[in-house]
């Protein structure tokens, strides 16, 4: 009996004051296939009880691309300057996750945030890596997420990416037993 599913995995990283930073999140193995990746950075808020975790920071981003082996997600540069409030795109991945993900009517899953907010208390940069190429499908994945920000990166900041991908579990019975083949 095959159950399929999505997982979800967290990592994190202290960012290097530098404009350039490439983050590699590892290998993923077959039947493991990511299809969604969300990023966000936080400065100055790791075990700081005074500071609220839900709020992120845009740490002044150029641009950001994940890569599956070596296929670019997305293929066109973002170009974006939050100071001069040139993230239409990045905010446009970001109100339309729960529509793509979910696959649900825009009435019902639009995420409600606005630009401004968008801006100052919520910029997650999600990418959609669910159109993979066949050959990916069914070898392993090295996933690696690189990005370039129009000044050095404020020290204390961190980096959050959480990868969804789908699993299949089949269940097999001999009669006596049952086995999990993943």
């Amino acid at each position: 009996m095959p159950v399929a599913y999505r997982t979800r995995q967290c990592d994190t990283i202290t960012v290097p004051q530098a404009t350039t930073f490439a983050w590699r999140l590892g290998v993923k193995n077959a039947p493991e296939k990511p299809r969604w990746i969300v990023i966000g950075f936080q400065t100055g808020k790791s075990g700081d009880q005074t500071q609220n975790p839900a709020i992120f920071d845009h740490v002044n981003f150029k641009n950001m691309y994940v890569m599956l082996n070596s296929t670019r997600y997305p293929a066109v540069d973002y170009n974006l300057s939050f100071a001069n409030q040139q993230f239409s795109r990045a905010y446009g991945d970001a109100s339309l996750f729960g529509i793509r993900y979910f696959g649900m009517d825009e009435l019902i899953t639009r995420s409600n945030i606005s630009p401004a907010d968008y801006k100052t208390l919520y910029p997650l940069f999600i990418f959609d890596v669910s159109k993979q190429s066949e050959k990916l499908k069914s070898s392993a994945v090295d996933v690696q997420i690189r990005a370039i920000f129009n000044q050095a990166v404020p020290a204390g900041t961190q980096a959050y990416a959480v990868v969804m991908s789908d699993e299949l579990l089949t269940f097999q019975s001999d009669g006596s037993k049952m086995s999990v083949v993943y």
